[in-house]
């Protein structure tokens, strides 16, 4: 929730910098460009980095888990903590290009200019709360929220107070509170409708 609340508070608060400052403007591009360009390959320099480290430890170490990723059929997973991590630098790697292309595209195309500035600040603050950096760089023990698997976080859960299976369960036991409502109904109809026709035989 802190961390979510930090990543809320650089948006908004550089957003109205932005504005304040008049960083929009066509003569400030440039430097922003610059300034985004930088910091992407800061972070993909970092990622690979990252990687060397795992590869030269190379922890064999066994691990075995149900696959914490939301939507997915929660399946057995048997690996290395090295392969474990290797895999989450890949997928880190991906995420920071798929970034950068839906960046670019919304910069050249349309002329947004505070993706670049936000896509500066928000990649650096999340490296370094993500457990590969805490881990490899920082040197913190596995162990608590950095315990592997690290699953999937929701940014909208602890704000909206659900999240995951218990959001889902929730939902599933309204919806069937909802579906059985009407068949209740109908039942206590039933009900009264054969009370009215016992009467009516035996006022005959």
């Amino acid at each position: 929730m802190q961390d979510q609340m930090m990543q809320l508070v650089v948006i908004f608060g550089t957003m109205h910098l932005v504005k304040k400052l008049g960083l929009e403007s066509p003569e400030y591009a440039p430097f922003i460009r610059s300034a985004y360009a930088v910091t992407t390959v800061a972070i993909l320099a970092l990622t690979f980095h990252l990687k060397g480290q795992i590869q030269r430890r190379n922890d064999t170490t066994a691990l075995e888990y149900d696959d914490p990723t939301p939507g997915s059929q929660q399946e057995r997973v048997v690996t290395t903590v090295a392969k474990y991590d290797l895999g989450e630098i890949a997928k880190l790697q991906k995420s920071s290009l798929f970034t950068v292309a839906i960046v670019a595209f919304m910069h050249f195309k349309f002329g947004y200019i505070q993706p670049l500035i936000l896509q500066s600040l928000l990649p650096l603050l999340n490296l370094y709360k993500n457990p590969l950096f805490q881990i490899h760089m920082l040197g913190k023990p596995a162990t608590d929220s950095l315990k592997r698997p690290w699953v999937p976080e929701n940014p909208f859960a602890a704000l909206t107070g659900g999240g995951g299976a218990a959001a889902a369960n929730s939902s599933s036991s309204s919806e069937a509170a909802a579906a059985a409502a009407p068949e209740g109904g109908s039942a206590s109809g039933s009900g009264k409708e054969e009370t009215r026709k016992e009467e009516t035989r035996k006022d005959k």
